[in-house]
């Protein structure tokens, strides 16, 4: 249960953490169309934590009327759903109730699953298979992270400068992991709207899925040369070959009272930096390749590279501060 003197509300387009007394426990939205997966699953959640509210909606549609209606602490989404599906639900939720986490349940897991929840910004995904293992987990780390943020936000909106470092290994799971610290860490600086965080986090995923995919596995000779599926099974394959297996991805986060900046690095060849220069322009999703770029060029003030091409550093001003110029040029 949440501590009695927090609970999470909304406004348009966020997700405040306000004081407010709280006398139940977190509040759960379940939406599947498959009313036997529906029941299972809350029954699951029940069966451990009887003193949460377990809200049922049978499709997406459904599913959002209620987010508008009442506080949810967080929500678990099937992903093949009729109409709107829980690609387009999820993306919906990141937009309009912004940092309310969402865990997905799918009927496989394999690494074009994974790699797609880390891509849709979810915290969280489980195969249905895993279900009597796994939710009841997933869902008990969403609320200790909330509870921990509110405490959190408490000493990181006096942080001043700060820098930090991560390496982690070329795993998807560790980058989802990753991806979920760095949104947590910049709402808790309260120095970004939910927009800047959403836009930021945006960019962190696609850099560390940049440098997982193209830079540590080399799924793609070039950038841009095969499709998302190839290259996923491309990679997935590779994981396992000892020339790849060991690299690792590197992030370097840096706060001062103007800027940002964030440093992704892999341990690849890097690529030239010719082959993005003529990824201009917002994300289109009728183009088959590059979107990923366009969202980080369209979320920071500045991204640049290194001379090797296996760093990208990102950055953006902070609150008043001055903005960086805009630019995509190489530092050393």
């Amino acid at each position: 249960m949440l501590d009695s003197d927090c609970v999470v509300t909304y406004k348009t387009g966020e997700h405040v953490l306000r004081a407010q007394d709280q006398t139940h426990g977190p509040t759960v939205l379940f939406v599947d169309d498959s009313a036997t997966d529906r029941t299972r699953g809350a029954g699951l959640i029940a069966g451990k934590h009887p003193e949460w509210r377990i809200i049922q909606a049978a499709c997406a549609e459904d599913g959002l009327q209620k987010l508008r209606e009442r506080h949810f602490d967080a929500v678990v989404s099937d992903i093949v759903m009729p109409n709107m599906d829980g690609r387009e639900f999820l993306r919906t939720i990141n937009q309009d109730f912004a940092g309310l986490p969402v865990v997905l349940i799918t009927a496989q897991g394999n690494d074009r699953i994974a790699a797609e929840c880390v891509e849709l910004g979810a915290v969280n995904y489980v195969p249905k298979r895993r279900m009597a293992e796994d939710l009841v987990p997933a869902l008990e780390d969403v609320i200790t992270a909330q509870k921990q943020l509110v405490a959190t936000r408490r000493v990181l909106q006096h942080v001043v400068q700060n820098c930090c470092e991560f390496e982690i290994q070329n795993d998807l799971e560790q980058i989802r992991s990753l991806i979920n610290f760095v949104r947590d860490r910049l709402s808790g600086f309260e120095r970004f709207t939910p927009t800047d965080i959403r836009s930021m986090t945006t960019a962190i995923r696609e850099s560390l899925l940049n440098a997982y995919f193209h830079g540590n596995l080399e799924a793609n000779s070039r950038p841009l040369e095969h499709t998302r599926d190839e290259y996923i099974a491309h990679a997935a394959r590779r994981r396992s070959d000892p020339q790849f297996a060991d690299r690792r991805i590197r992030l370097e986060i840096t706060l001062d009272p103007v800027e940002i900046t964030f440093r992704i690095s892999d341990q690849g060849k890097g690529f030239e930096r010719a082959v993005v220069a003529d990824l201009t322009g917002p994300p289109d999703e009728r183009l088959c390749a590059g979107n990923g770029f366009r969202h980080i060029q369209q979320s920071m003030d500045s991204v640049s590279f290194n001379d090797a091409g296996n760093m990208i550093i990102l950055a953006r001003s902070v609150g008043n501060g001055q903005s960086a110029t805009k630019e995509s040029n190489p530092v050393n």
